[in-house]
């Protein structure tokens, strides 16, 4: 693990989210200032504080969070791998959809300071202040923040994930933000936007749907809508601003398949980049075989780096935001206790390749023919990033992290994780397991064939994390990877739900609805490996309590999930009393006045 070059001041060794919704605007402006590329937004609540961040397009100086008659000085440093390349969209478009003729480095700079003194339960109004290279003064908004929430605090959590620049994303946003009231974290599980290095998908994609804006009320994406009642049918656009969210409530995220970007070659476009990460071990047999070339010296941060720039690496990621960051995975997996809830973030993901089985393909079940002879050029199949089987770092963690009295007290007990190993959408198979390579060879004895199987009986997490976890009494996980909505309730009553349908949906694979054609074929696999509906463990899904949003077109039958480019969901986790919910609601972006209705709640006990 290579240590983020990010300046860390973090207080405290498990600290949680909080906290609140937006209070009126009362000084500085009443809209955002475009010379700040982002409102700020809270990370990392302790007892009596919370960090805020936010970043601009220049270093400038004087930068600090004001509230009242105080101030605390920001520490501001560059990002390091932010770039745009011909795939962006950001700035005055050419003809062919970009501005950046080659791949070029994006200066952004980061800005964090840490408020102190602060009261548990009580918020406090701020603003951001910064001094650009001209000296003039750039001011945000107000808004408001608080620290870690007391115990038996009520809380209100959103849980979502897979913003992706999908085209519902504003749209889910902004009606959270009309529909819920205060939120007082987000958990975010995994895939926030597609190219972590380029900076305009964070930013100011001009789309209308980069992440920062839809989670702060500055997206501008224009949806348009068809509906017919009666003879008339009813075409109409309505623009989607996002909802002012994480600028009050402090963003909790895991890593996604979409967080992770691949071997790094500054010359290369970001997607290349991006799509071409291979395991850390080849990298590591590579660096060995040749160590003497790449590191004369011998030098142990020379050497790390160099493995991470050819396997993969999370730098854009652990640059941005500010986590928990005592354990052996620091940023990319964590576990925090605030108020009466303890989550876990579980660094569970891994690349994402095409199932097809074309000779060209570098995919999912084999390597191109034109690249067997070139393991420089392999993929290695759908490997996992991180290992969490038993025996691994991130498995004794959680050991670790179980046994714990913090974790052990909290009333309500989570675990978030991108890769969804039950499942009723497309990426749920296959099974979340190394892949096993089985290498062909013709009658000479020449490499013929690489191809790559994922037993089901070999799921990491189904037969070594999701037992640790029902044991230890908690109880819900949440997914996402599949963009669909629908739960399960495993043998143990652990619920296990997924809540990031915002469009581009993966299909909802249930029998005599839909079925899976992402399966290998045409060469000697188990077809019990690779479930064509339903989940491929067996588990069955819960129809929702209020009512099914989807119903199968030819058979009238309800269904347990929406998958869907017109209906948008989203989930909301409520402490309180009376005990925790998670309710999710449904909006049909067809009708632009139609109402956001719950269609399904149930208790954590």
């Amino acid at each position: 693990m290579i240590p983020s070059p990010k300046t860390r001041f973090l207080a405290g060794l498990l600290a949680a989210t909080a906290l609140f919704a937006p209070i009126p605007a009362m000084a500085q402006a009443d809209r955002a200032d475009e010379r700040l590329l982002t409102d700020p937004f809270l990370q990392l609540p302790t007892e009596d504080g919370v960090h805020v961040v936010w970043f601009t397009e220049f270093e400038g100086e004087d930068h600090a969070v004001i509230m009242g008659e105080r101030e605390f000085a920001a520490e501001t440093m560059k990002m390091s791998r932010l770039a745009e390349d011909n795939q962006s969209w950001v700035g005055t478009q050419n003809g062919d959809g970009s501005v950046y003729p080659a791949t070029a480095a994006r200066d952004v700079w980061r800005h964090q300071a840490y408020v102190d003194d602060l009261t548990a339960g009580e918020r406090a109004p701020y603003f951001v202040r910064s001094t650009d290279t001209g000296g003039e003064t750039v001011e945000s908004r107000e808004f408001s923040l608080a620290p870690l929430p007391a115990e038996g605090q009520p809380l209100r959590i959103l849980l979502t994930s897979d913003h992706q620049l999908k085209p519902m994303t504003p749209t889910n946003m902004q009606k959270i933000a009309e529909n819920v009231g205060e939120l007082d974290a987000v958990f975010f599980s995994g895939d926030l936007q597609n190219i972590p290095d380029r900076a305009s998908e964070w930013f100011d994609d001009n789309r209308g749907f980069a992440f920062f804006p839809g989670l702060q009320g500055h997206a501008a994406y224009a949806l348009a809508q068809s509906r017919t009642e009666g003879d008339i049918t009813f075409d109409t656009t309505t623009t989607y601003h996002g909802g002012e969210i994480i600028q009050n409530a402090p963003l909790f995220p895991v890593i996604g398949n979409h967080e992770v970007m691949g071997r790094y070659n500054p010359a290369a476009t970001l997607g290349s980049q991006f799509n071409d990460p291979r395991p850390r071990a080849v990298a590591e047999a590579l660096y060995e075989a040749n160590a003497d070339l790449y590191n004369p010296s011998g030098d142990a941060q020379i050497r790390e780096q160099w493995i991470a720039d050819n396997s993969f690496n999370t730098t854009t990621y652990e640059e941005i935001f500010t986590l928990p960051s005592d354990g052996p995975g620091e940023e990319t997996y964590y576990a925090i206790r605030y108020g009466d809830v303890f989550m876990i973030g579980l660094y569970g993901t891994r690349i994402w390749r095409s199932p097809s089985q074309g000779e060209g393909v570098r995919g999912k079940y084999r390597e191109a023919a034109a690249d067997l002879d070139t393991p420089d050029n392999w993929g290695w199949g759908e490997f996992i990033f991180e290992d969490m089987a038993e025996g691994s770092e991130q498995y004794d963690w959680l050991v670790s992290v179980l046994e714990s009295e913090e974790f052990k007290s909290a009333p309500v007990k989570l675990a978030l994780m991108h890769h969804p190993s039950h499942g009723m959408g497309d990426n749920s198979i296959p099974a979340y397991a190394n892949p096993e390579q089985i290498l062909d060879y013709d009658d000479a004895g020449r490499l013929s064939g690489v191809r790559y199987d994922y037993p089901v009986d070999a799921d990491m997490f189904v037969n070594h994390v999701e037992p640790l976890l029902s044991d230890a009494g908690v109880q819900l996980v949440h997914t996402g990877h599949s963009h669909v909505w629908y739960r399960f309730v495993n043998p143990a009553g652990m619920n296990i739900l997924e809540t990031s349908n915002v469009g581009n949906n993966y299909g909802c694979y249930v029998e005599g609805h839909q079925a899976r054609g992402n399966a290998p074929s045409g060469f000697d696999y188990d077809p019990a490996d690779y479930a064509v509906t339903g989940d491929p463990h067996g588990y069955e899904p819960i129809m929702p309590t209020e009512f099914s949003p989807m119903t199968n077109a030819s058979s009238g039958e309800d269904l347990p999930c929406i998958a869907s480019n017109e209906l948008t969901a989203f989930s909301v986790l409520e402490t309180g009393a009376d005990g925790t919910t998670v309710s999710s609601y449904v909006f049909d972006t067809t009708d632009p006045q139609g109402e956001v209705e719950l269609f399904d709640r149930f208790e954590l006990n």
